[in-house]
């Protein structure tokens, strides 16, 4: 297998869930009906998310089976800037991490699921990953 599609991630409302994820952390749609939409990041042909409406409520917390967290790797810090600046101007509530071994925003999609911004200053996490990954709130 060369590389994974994307994630799939069921929403409660299509329209509430791309205003996020387009609007809040600048992916790009690639397709869109009134069920699915396909999204990936600027300049990026693979696609990183499809998201899916189901209706009502489709949270998911960490502790149960099913997606918990989305993550997405940073490798230069004015793109974390960058991204803080672009939810905070779409009025996001995120928080933003300093620490020892990476810096991370962490916020929620509007049906609770949290998504991170990572910055790692390597292309790939070939050392031992981060310690944010092994949290479990």
């Amino acid at each position: 297998m060369s590389r994974i599609f994307a994630a799939y991630v069921q929403v409660g409302d299509l329209e509430r869930s791309l205003s996020f994820y387009r609007d809040g952390l600048g992916l790009e749609v690639d397709w869109k009906d009134d069920v699915l939409a396909v999204l990936s990041s600027p300049g990026n042909t693979t696609h990183a998310l499809v998201l899916r409406e189901v209706g009502g409520d489709a949270r998911h917390a960490v502790g149960e089976a099913g997606v918990a967290r989305l993550g997405w790797q940073l490798t230069d810090p004015a793109d974390l800037d960058s991204a803080e600046e672009q939810l905070a101007s779409h009025a996001v509530p995120y928080q933003r991490f300093h620490e020892t071994d990476s810096d991370r925003i962490v916020t929620h999609d509007p049906d609770g699921l949290s998504v991170i911004l990572l910055l790692a200053t390597e292309p790939s996490l070939t050392a031992r990953p981060p310690m944010s990954l092994y949290w479990y709130h």
